[in-house]
């Protein structure tokens, strides 16, 4: 009986901080996402399907090859 009305309890305050969470929260901001330049929206033929992963690859290969900044280690 004393586990139940602890366990009771312990829901009780997770509903009540859940909600003021949700009230001084302000909604997350959705960064809108644009698509890569002169990627065609749509591909419709297999010749169109191999020049888009050719320039997904060109474009994997060019930002792997970038140098990224040295990392501190504490």
């Amino acid at each position: 009986m004393r586990a139940a009305l602890g366990l009771i309890s312990l829901l009780v305050v997770l509903a009540v901080v859940a909600l003021l969470t949700r009230k001084t929260l302000p909604p997350p901001a959705v960064a809108p996402v644009a698509p890569l330049p002169d990627m065609p929206t749509t591909v419709t033929t297999p010749a169109q399907a191999q020049q888009v992963q050719e320039q997904y690859r060109k474009a994997l290969d060019q930002a792997m090859q970038q140098a990224r900044p040295a990392s501190v280690e504490y």
